[in-house]
């Protein structure tokens, strides 16, 4: 007990120093080192020195005029891709670690155009997103996904209707990146 007693008062001492100087970096830099030195550390810090950093960002350069079903839209304008996980050639996102993910597609279509975008895991559906029988000159929709994925799962953005007429190169992406490790 008098062992704990005098470790907090020499902490509590040397932060008072380290505050009475006008330093606040140098408070938190003695702060957090002698935490470390008796065998704590604070998790954030902890979780964001073990943990990846995911992101990408995504978009098409031309206008898609026809889409069979589920065919996967190939966003072939690459912006970000922090930890490689999207390839453009096939239009999939692969998992590079375990985690928690959100996905966000945008797509735009034209007067008449009909276009059911899914949001798809490992080929399993698991959100739609549909444009059908639009009146306006442009509508554009989004879908939006959180998802706990494994190292090496997929994520893609396939048409699921019969046909889509026509889909806009304009606000027309992809974007995803790891929320946690959970």
């Amino acid at each position: 007990m008098a062992v704990k007693k005098c470790l907090i008062v020499g902490l509590t001492l040397m932060c008072m120093t380290s505050a009475e100087n006008n330093d606040p970096s140098a408070f938190v830099k003695s702060l957090t080192g002698n935490c470390r030195e008796i065998g704590w550390e604070p998790t954030c810090e902890r979780n964001a020195r073990n943990s990846k950093t995911v992101a990408f960002h995504v978009y098409l350069t031309n206008s898609i005029s026809s889409l069979s079903q589920n065919q996967t839209i190939k966003y072939d304008h690459v912006i970000t891709n922090i930890g490689e996980g999207y390839d453009k050639t096939t239009g999939k996102f692969t998992a590079p670690v375990d985690g928690v993910y959100s996905f966000t597609w945008t797509y735009l279509t034209k007067h008449g155009a009909v276009a059911y975008v899914g949001g798809v895991i490992d080929g399993k559906q698991v959100v739609l997103v549909v444009i059908y029988g639009q009146t306006a000159t442009w509508v554009g929709t989004t879908g939006h996904l959180v998802v706990k994925m494994k190292k090496g799962s997929q994520f893609w953005t396939p048409n699921t209707s019969k046909e889509v007429t026509y889909i806009n190169h304009f606000f027309t992406f992809l974007s995803g990146y790891k929320i946690s490790d959970e």
